[in-house]
Order: C-alpha cells, then sequence, then structure tokens
C-alpha cells in the first residue's frame, strides 16, 4: 500500500495521474535532468521504483509523445496547454514513468532542493536498466 498520494496533469485536464508513492518526497528527492529538453521545461521529476503510477487521456488526439537522443521513452506532453507532466518508458508490464512534479496539483516549493543529474554518458543499455530500477513502475494507461 502506498503511503503517499500525488494527483497531477496537464493544466487543461486532458492528462491526468496519479502517482502512488511508498516515500514521500524528501526521501526520492528531486532531480534536475541536465538534457536540452528538461532544462527548457524547467522539469523537476522524481519517481519511486516500489510505487505506481496510473496514467489517464482524456483526448489521445492530444497527447503528444516526443522522443529524442536515445529515443528510448515518450515525453508526455499536452498539445493544447503544453504541459510536460512526465517521461514514460514503454515495456511489458505497463513500462515505467518519472513524473515532472512541476505537474503536481499541489507542486513542491519552488525553492526545494533539486540534485542535477547528467545522463548523457549512457548508452541504450544503460539507459534502460537504470530506468527499469529508478522509475515508477505505470500500472495503467489508458488512452
Amino acid at each position: 500500500m502506498a503511503a503517499h498520494r500525488f494527483e497531477g496533469g496537464c493544466h487543461c485536464g486532458n492528462l491526468a495521474y496519479v502517482f502512488e508513492a511508498r516515500a514521500g518526497l524528501d526521501v526520492l528527492g528531486l532531480r534536475a535532468c541536465l538534457c536540452s529538453f528538461c532544462r527548457a521545461h524547467g522539469a523537476r521529476n522524481t519517481s519511486d521504483p516500489n510505487g505506481v503510477m496510473r496514467i489517464r487521456v482524456r483526448d489521445a488526439g492530444k497527447l503528444l509523445r516526443y522522443r529524442f537522443g536515445l529515443k528510448t521513452a515518450d515525453f508526455l506532453i499536452c498539445a493544447d496547454c503544453g504541459i510536460y507532466i512526465g517521461a514514460y518508458m514503454p515495456g511489458a508490464g505497463g513500462g515505467f514513468m518519472t513524473v515532472n512534479v512541476n505537474s503536481f496539483r499541489d507542486p513542491p516549493p519552488l525553492d526545494a532542493l533539486i540534485v542535477p543529474h547528467d545522463f548523457d554518458a549512457e548508452d541504450v543499455a544503460a539507459r534502460i536498466a537504470r530506468r527499469k530500477a529508478k522509475w515508477t513502475p505505470v500500472a495503467e494507461f489508458a488512452v
């Protein structure tokens, strides 16, 4: 059973999620990926490999899936309001996700500690292995 429940989504409500975590953000931490996409969006990400993510999309035609770099994950963006909610790596059993906490209904304060991470040195195998180990399993992705 999850001890912490975070609800969020895009600004217009087309993309919504429930992130159930076993630990709070004080334990999970916030990450700032140093790739150009995350930096341009001011993303602050977190995940819990012991938690679960449930994603709902009201209008699938307004879900943008952007891939770049090694093309191992879909960066989920609402085509209407432009909000980036997180990165999703498809896989057996539902895949894995890291969530942009800026899209929480009640986001953490802007001055919360963020640890920068540079993943540029990873190859495809290392990136997939890290995500499987560190990202949150997706139990539902209703499109």
